[in-house]
């Protein structure tokens, strides 16, 4: 029997093993999809998709043709119905990720050679963040210096607006670059609004900024596009709250940013990121995967080099996550994260 005949006979949500304590906001459980004797996985996973493919979406998968990747997501989210976004969008890419390993382990080929078509990268670069760092304390110029020092592709920080100014976001953000020795990428985390930017962008040092991520609360196109000021646009990066292809087509095409950043789990798993790559493509928009779905990010990339650049990779909480897996994909000091050899995704969870 052929991969293409082979259909999913069960899944099933686990509790993983962190090796410690684990802290509010860990991720703890993993999804497991099995067929044909054959165990696919992908986690760690928060508690909130994971319940909705325990109790709604893993039941509906099983009997699915584990190759027909597209018809699946397409039946998962109609199980949805009015709930796609958000939530259940994560939930669907969960569960996608997991049939993607799944599909990996039976061909015996790693996920991102069975994207490609022609030979994949064998080292994918990474850029870090470092989120929850507070850019005015007094060890925020140390800990930019040291980590622009470990060889990433270039590194990015948040500034919330709390109050700021324009003119004291901007110096803040020069400042974050000229102890990083180069452009860094600026985490508005959703906090600004569109004056703001627009000030913001005619008070920023030349040179100083790669992109502004995420400035305004809603992915909203006609408010992105108030951004393109034409006397000082603001680059900005948006992505980690679209989750259809409908939506993105149209924000790349009217809004042009300088960097689309949707999150391969969040969008609806690798099936549906596969699109967005492909809409970034003909939009001449470059493509920075989120880091919180780091592993499936990693194969996009190396099957893609020319679309997808360097994926983010989370200094504080990725490590975190990964006390779950028995072969972490660590960032070398050349700032590069190497393509698991394995099958599949290359995930080797930890559980009970």
């Amino acid at each position: 029997m052929g991969n293409a005949d082979v259909l999913i006979d069960s899944v099933e949500v686990v509790a993983v093993d962190t090796r410690g304590p684990s802290e509010a906001g860990d991720p703890w459980q993993a999804v497991l999809v099995r067929a044909d004797g054959a165990v696919g996985c992908f986690g760690p996973v928060d508690e909130l998709p994971a319940a909705v493919v325990a109790a709604r979406l893993g039941a509906a998968a099983v009997g699915w043709p584990v190759t027909d990747h597209r018809g699946l997501v397409r039946h998962l989210f109609a199980q949805l119905g009015q709930h796609r976004a958000g939530l259940g969008s994560w939930a669907v890419g969960v569960l996608d990720c997991a049939i993607w390993d799944l599909h990996g382990v039976l061909a015996e080929r790693p996920v991102a050679r069975l994207l490609a078509e022609k030979a994949v990268a064998r080292q994918v670069p990474v850029y870090a963040s470092w989120l929850s760092l507070d850019l005015h304390s007094d060890d925020a110029e140390g800990a930019v210096r040291q980590t622009a020092g470990r060889g990433f592709a270039f590194t990015k920080w948040a500034v919330r607006a709390a109050g700021e100014s324009a003119r004291s976001i901007a110096a803040l953000a020069g400042q974050a670059s000229a102890w990083a020795g180069g452009p860094v990428a600026i985490d508005a985390l959703g906090t600004w609004d569109a004056v703001l930017g627009r000030a913001v962008a005619r008070a920023l040092p030349e040179g100083a900024v790669r992109w502004v991520e995420d400035p305004l609360p809603e992915t909203d196109c006609q408010e992105y596009r108030e951004l393109h000021d034409e006397r000082s646009p603001l680059p900005v990066a948006f992505g980690e709250r679209v989750t259809s292809a409908v939506g993105a087509r149209r924000l790349l095409s009217d809004c042009r940013p300088a960097a689309f950043t949707f999150d391969v789990a969040w969008c609806g798993g690798i099936t549906e990121a596969l699109r967005l790559l492909d809409l970034a493509r003909v939009a001449s928009v470059p493509v920075h995967l989120h880091g919180r779905a780091l592993v499936p990010a990693v194969h996009l990339a190396a099957a893609f080099p020319q679309v997808a650049g360097a994926v983010e990779y989370q200094l504080v909480w990725e490590p975190r996550r990964q006390r779950a897996l028995a072969h972490p994909l660590q960032p070398d000091s050349d700032g590069h994260i190497t393509l698991p050899d394995r099958p599949g995704l290359g995930l080797t969870l930890r559980w009970p």
